[in-house]
């Protein structure tokens, strides 16, 4: 029996199917591709070419590892292995983020999910590709642009400390022109002479008296110039206690603190060790801090307050109280807006910089009210918390 008019035969209705469906695939902004379960390439849409720069026929049937860069290639052949023999799948039905490798050999980051393809002859398995070296580059940008506002921040929060650090450095360097000049007049002194027991000590003492007054000049100095040198961001693991108390030292340039002092309660059971950019975080507290003074101009004996506790196995807490004027509620819902400050002379930029850092390590940097008054600015830290000691490679 003849087909009826217009009605096309199931051979035709094939072909059309597979025009149809080669017609969509050609028109998908992402590149797609099947390959069978030894890794050949079976299709190779029109978004692929564009996106890796080969033809169809110069890559059908070959290995699709020549779309791949060290050291994805080795890693390919055993997953697909190891899929067939146990049906474990690691990635498909799970997006991820890989690089892949164009015919010029330029290696750049791509989106890939990958499915298995059902019901067919045998078995195939499709990646539906996608460029992301735009998104990649933009999120670098935004880190590359959070460093430079960090380290501006740390220049201009040095520029208004300039005249503590001046009398600061200033003080040791006098002491031990003192004491040199002491040392000169007792040698003077005792010039064709031998020297007593008692001139002796005197002298070892002004001396030593020397040396320490350099090294205070010189740690100053080097605590300086550690906190505003321009840095890449890197991560490793840190004695977060002996940070607070490096901080502390460090802070202790503004020359308001030695009314105010410090009551500090760090938590060191287990002790904790954080996986940080310790520059980063040193900023935060830094910063934390000459906020918490400014704030206590009218208590100028009040200490500020540091304090540490863990929140669970996970979590770090580390709070700055101070006993100021506090934050009112209107104001306390834009203190982490970008260039809202109450300060006189104030950038509006120290508390969003931090936050910034704090939720870049995975926390939170939160304000709350003092009982009864000042205000507490807390911020968590995720922490892996170990009793004796700690590997990079845990």
């Amino acid at each position: 029996m003849t087909n009826p008019i217009n009605q096309p035969s199931s051979a035709q209705s094939a072909i059309d199917a597979n025009a149809q469906l080669n017609a969509l695939l050609d028109a998908a902004v992402d590149a797609m591709i099947i390959i069978d379960h030894k890794g050949g390439i079976e299709l190779f849409n029109a978004a692929a070419q564009r996106m890796f720069g080969y033809s169809v026929e110069e890559v059908l049937g070959k290995n699709v590892k020549i779309l791949m860069p060290a050291p994805y290639q080795e890693e390919h052949d055993k997953y697909l292995d190891n899929y067939m023999k146990t049906n474990h799948a690691k990635i498909i039905g799970i997006g991820r983020e890989v690089r892949a490798c164009k015919k010029n050999g330029k290696v750049f980051p791509i989106e890939l999910s990958v499915g298995e393809v059902k019901d067919s002859s045998h078995k195939q398995f499709v990646g539906i590709i996608r460029d992301i070296s735009e998104q990649v580059k933009a999120r670098s940008d935004a880190i590359a642009s959070r460093e430079k506002l960090a380290h501006v921040t740390r220049l201009s929060t040095m520029g208004e400390m300039a005249a503590g650090i001046a009398h600061e450095i200033n003080q040791p360097l006098s002491a031990v022109s003192s004491y040199a000049q002491a040392c000169k007049n007792m040698l003077v002194r005792s010039s064709g002479e031998g020297l007593h027991s008692l001139q002796q000590q005197k002298l070892t003492s002004a001396l030593e008296k020397i040396s320490h007054q350099a090294l205070r000049a010189g740690e100053v100095i080097r605590r300086l110039r550690a906190f505003v040198k321009k840095r890449n961001s890197e991560r490793e693991y840190v004695d977060f206690n002996a940070l607070i108390e490096e901080t502390i030292d460090l802070a202790k340039v503004d020359t308001r603190l030695l009314a105010h002092g410090f009551q500090v309660t760090l938590n060191s059971s287990p002790a904790p060790f954080l996986m940080i950019d310790q520059i980063q975080i040193q900023q935060v507290l830094f910063n934390l801090i000459r906020n918490a003074i400014d704030a206590m101009e009218e208590q100028p004996t009040d200490p500020v307050v540091i304090d540490t506790r863990w929140l669970n196995e996970q979590y770090l807490e580390i709070s700055i109280i101070d006993t100021g004027y506090g934050i009112s509620a209107q104001n306390a819902e834009r203190l982490f807006h970008p260039f809202f400050t109450t300060k006189p002379s104030g950038m509006g930029m120290g508390l969003p910089i931090c936050q910034s850092i704090i939720q870049s390590h995975g926390g939170e940097l939160k304000h709350t009210p003092g009982k009864p008054k000042g205000s507490i600015f807390s911020f968590t830290l995720p922490a892996k918390p170990q009793i004796t000691s700690y590997s990079e490679d845990e």
